[in-house]
């Protein structure tokens, strides 16, 4: 299956995303994420717990360098909402409560498994996968996942988000989704 899914790789370059002038509340809140990173970090990583309400998901990725070699050592954070949408209970002093980190392998290769995220109640805003990428050579930079299927990814959403990759989700027997991502670094960071 992992070759097959090599194959339907389709590459998403980071950057737009994030506003130039970075938001002072998304920074603190990644700060504070920053400092629950575990002590070690591999290229394969949960977000979601095994118990969490949702479909299970598998995030494969390679991240790639500007000259488009594998590009290992790359840490990579991810965070989400929960199958209702919410990245955390009203109230809770986490405000990113699904998250995890991996270390690109040799290969520029990382996995996460969790649960497949939901949109934001209420709004038009398709479910997503937020990752920030701290780099040697690029800084960190920082994007969006988002999903073929998801109903909200209109023709409009689309050509509003062109930064945005919109990738196609493979549907396993056993219920579990799983998709694909290659992503190329950008040559400077975005915050």
């Amino acid at each position: 299956m992992r070759k097959a899914l090599t194959a339907l790789v389709t590459t998403f370059v980071l950057g737009a995303a994030l506003d130039a002038r970075v938001d002072p509340v998304f920074m603190r809140q990644w700060n504070e994420a920053q400092k629950q990173r575990p002590s070690t970090v591999t290229s394969s990583s949960r977000i979601a717990p095994a118990a969490e309400p949702g479909t299970p998901f598998i995030i494969h990725g390679q991240v790639i360098d500007v000259e488009g070699k594998p590009a290992p050592g790359v840490e990579i954070f991810a965070y989400h909402t929960d199958g209702t949408g919410l990245y955390a209970k009203p109230g809770a002093t986490d405000p990113w409560r699904l998250k995890g980190w991996a270390v690109t392998d040799a290969q520029g290769r990382f996995e996460f498994r969790t649960i497949r995220p939901a949109p934001y109640p209420g709004r038009e805003i398709p479910a997503h996968v937020h990752l920030s990428l701290v780099t040697r050579c690029c800084g960190r930079q920082f994007g969006e996942l988002m999903f073929d299927d998801d109903p909200l990814v209109t023709q409009s959403y689309r050509s509003r988000n062109s930064s945005v990759l919109f990738r196609k989700i493979d549907k396993r027997a056993d219920g579990s989704q799983e998709t694909s991502y290659t992503i190329k670094l950008r040559r400077r960071g975005d915050f």
